[in-house]
Protein backbone atom coordinates (compact mmCIF):
# COMPACT_ATOMS: atom_id res chain seq x y z
CA UNK A 1 0.00 0.00 0.00
CA UNK A 2 1.36 3.50 -1.06
CA UNK A 3 2.45 5.73 1.78
CA UNK A 4 -0.54 8.37 2.77
CA UNK A 5 0.14 11.24 1.29
CA UNK A 6 0.79 14.71 3.46
CA UNK A 7 1.36 18.22 3.34
CA UNK A 8 0.91 21.34 4.66
CA UNK A 9 -0.67 24.71 3.45
CA UNK A 10 -0.68 28.60 4.29
CA UNK A 11 -3.77 30.06 4.33
CA UNK A 12 -7.15 28.98 4.47
CA UNK A 13 -8.85 31.07 2.68
CA UNK A 14 -11.20 30.59 -0.65
CA UNK A 15 -8.39 28.39 -2.34
CA UNK A 16 -6.04 26.99 0.23
CA UNK A 17 -9.27 25.98 2.27
CA UNK A 18 -11.01 24.26 -0.30
CA UNK A 19 -7.17 22.48 -1.77
CA UNK A 20 -7.53 20.99 2.10
CA UNK A 21 -11.12 20.09 1.79
CA UNK A 22 -10.34 18.29 -1.60
CA UNK A 23 -7.30 16.92 0.06
CA UNK A 24 -9.17 15.41 3.45
CA UNK A 25 -12.33 13.94 1.65
CA UNK A 26 -9.70 12.03 -0.70
CA UNK A 27 -7.69 10.71 2.48
CA UNK A 28 -4.73 12.85 2.48
CA UNK A 29 -3.13 14.35 5.77
CA UNK A 30 -3.55 17.98 6.15
CA UNK A 31 -1.48 19.91 8.51
CA UNK A 32 -3.15 23.83 7.84
CA UNK A 33 -2.13 27.62 9.36
CA UNK A 34 -3.77 30.50 8.96
CA UNK A 35 -4.35 33.64 10.80
CA UNK A 36 -7.52 33.74 12.98
CA UNK A 37 -7.59 30.06 13.03
CA UNK A 38 -8.96 27.11 11.09
CA UNK A 39 -12.60 26.75 9.70
CA UNK A 40 -14.79 24.50 11.69
CA UNK A 41 -15.59 22.13 8.94
CA UNK A 42 -12.19 21.91 8.14
CA UNK A 43 -11.08 20.46 11.52
CA UNK A 44 -14.04 18.70 11.64
CA UNK A 45 -12.82 16.85 8.69
CA UNK A 46 -9.40 16.24 9.72
CA UNK A 47 -7.12 19.19 9.32
CA UNK A 48 -4.19 18.86 12.29
CA UNK A 49 -4.14 22.76 12.97
CA UNK A 50 -0.84 24.06 13.79
CA UNK A 51 -0.96 27.95 15.57
CA UNK A 52 2.86 28.58 14.85
CA UNK A 53 4.76 27.83 11.53
CA UNK A 54 7.34 26.50 13.88
CA UNK A 55 4.84 23.59 14.21
CA UNK A 56 4.92 22.21 10.90
CA UNK A 57 8.43 20.82 11.48
CA UNK A 58 6.94 18.40 14.38
CA UNK A 59 3.80 17.36 12.24
CA UNK A 60 4.98 16.63 9.01
CA UNK A 61 7.62 14.20 8.09
CA UNK A 62 10.45 15.41 5.60
CA UNK A 63 10.82 16.32 3.11
CA UNK A 64 8.14 18.46 4.18
CA UNK A 65 5.49 19.77 1.36
CA UNK A 66 4.04 23.16 2.16
CA UNK A 67 1.74 24.91 0.19
CA UNK A 68 1.03 28.91 0.54
CA UNK A 69 -2.17 30.12 -0.26
CA UNK A 70 -1.63 34.15 0.91
CA UNK A 71 -1.91 36.83 -1.44
CA UNK A 72 1.34 37.56 -3.79
CA UNK A 73 3.90 40.00 -2.86
CA UNK A 74 5.95 41.06 0.61
CA UNK A 75 4.27 38.95 2.56
CA UNK A 76 5.51 35.83 0.38
CA UNK A 77 8.92 36.97 0.92
CA UNK A 78 8.21 37.59 4.79
CA UNK A 79 6.73 33.82 5.44
CA UNK A 80 9.24 32.23 3.60
CA UNK A 81 12.16 33.63 5.35
CA UNK A 82 9.96 32.79 8.45
CA UNK A 83 9.60 29.54 7.76
CA UNK A 84 13.48 29.20 6.73
CA UNK A 85 14.27 29.41 10.29
CA UNK A 86 12.16 26.84 11.25
CA UNK A 87 12.60 24.06 8.84
CA UNK A 88 15.13 22.42 7.51
CA UNK A 89 16.99 21.12 4.35
CA UNK A 90 15.50 19.63 1.26
CA UNK A 91 11.50 20.75 2.30
CA UNK A 92 9.66 22.27 -0.27
CA UNK A 93 7.70 25.57 -0.35
CA UNK A 94 5.08 25.98 -2.97
CA UNK A 95 3.83 29.57 -3.59
CA UNK A 96 0.24 29.17 -5.25
CA UNK A 97 -0.78 32.85 -5.10
CA UNK A 98 -0.09 34.08 -8.44
CA UNK A 99 3.07 35.37 -7.80
CA UNK A 100 4.89 37.80 -10.11
CA UNK A 101 7.19 35.50 -12.57
CA UNK A 102 10.21 37.49 -11.79
CA UNK A 103 9.92 37.29 -8.02
CA UNK A 104 9.17 33.78 -8.06
CA UNK A 105 12.97 33.56 -10.31
CA UNK A 106 14.27 35.80 -7.20
CA UNK A 107 12.97 33.76 -4.19
CA UNK A 108 13.62 30.35 -5.92
CA UNK A 109 17.51 31.61 -6.11
CA UNK A 110 17.58 32.61 -2.38
CA UNK A 111 15.53 29.57 -1.30
CA UNK A 112 18.15 27.18 -2.86
CA UNK A 113 20.89 29.03 -1.48
CA UNK A 114 19.72 28.12 1.70
CA UNK A 115 18.92 24.73 1.33
CA UNK A 116 15.54 24.69 0.11
CA UNK A 117 13.55 23.64 -2.42
CA UNK A 118 11.03 26.51 -4.15
CA UNK A 119 7.70 25.74 -6.65
CA UNK A 120 5.75 28.50 -8.15
CA UNK A 121 2.56 26.86 -8.51
CA UNK A 122 0.08 28.64 -10.93
CA UNK A 123 -3.08 27.99 -9.80
CA UNK A 124 -5.96 27.89 -11.74
CA UNK A 125 -9.94 27.27 -11.53
CA UNK A 126 -10.97 29.43 -8.94
CA UNK A 127 -12.70 29.18 -6.07
CA UNK A 128 -14.67 25.68 -7.46
CA UNK A 129 -11.60 24.28 -9.32
CA UNK A 130 -10.04 24.42 -5.31
CA UNK A 131 -12.86 21.99 -4.45
CA UNK A 132 -13.56 19.78 -6.94
CA UNK A 133 -10.17 20.27 -9.08
CA UNK A 134 -7.66 22.65 -10.61
CA UNK A 135 -5.25 23.08 -12.91
CA UNK A 136 -1.28 23.45 -11.55
CA UNK A 137 1.29 24.57 -13.94
CA UNK A 138 4.57 24.15 -11.78
CA UNK A 139 8.02 25.82 -12.27
CA UNK A 140 10.88 24.71 -9.72
CA UNK A 141 13.93 22.28 -10.35
CA UNK A 142 12.74 18.74 -11.50
CA UNK A 143 13.44 17.15 -8.07
CA UNK A 144 11.13 19.20 -5.64
CA UNK A 145 8.39 18.64 -8.81
CA UNK A 146 8.53 15.47 -8.66
CA UNK A 147 7.94 14.95 -4.83
CA UNK A 148 5.28 17.37 -4.64
CA UNK A 149 3.67 15.92 -8.04
CA UNK A 150 1.51 12.96 -6.67
CA UNK A 151 -0.16 15.29 -4.46
CA UNK A 152 -0.59 18.11 -7.27
CA UNK A 153 -2.03 15.12 -9.84
CA UNK A 154 -4.44 14.44 -6.88
CA UNK A 155 -5.46 17.74 -6.57
CA UNK A 156 -5.72 18.71 -10.02
CA UNK A 157 -8.84 17.62 -12.54
CA UNK A 158 -7.63 15.26 -15.39
CA UNK A 159 -4.79 16.72 -17.48
CA UNK A 160 -4.59 19.56 -15.03
CA UNK A 161 -1.01 19.53 -14.16
CA UNK A 162 1.74 20.78 -15.78
CA UNK A 163 6.05 20.94 -15.06
CA UNK A 164 6.29 24.12 -17.06
CA UNK A 165 10.20 24.73 -16.23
Amino acid sequence: MAERQEFGVIGLGRIGGNLARQALEKGMRVVGFTRGGAPRDLLDSGLVEVRSLGAFRNELAQPRIILIYIPSGPAIDQLLGDLAAHLEQDDILIDGGNSYWGDSIRRHSKMRAQGFHFIDLGTSGGVSGARRGACFMAGGDGEAVSRAEPILRELAVAGGFVHAG
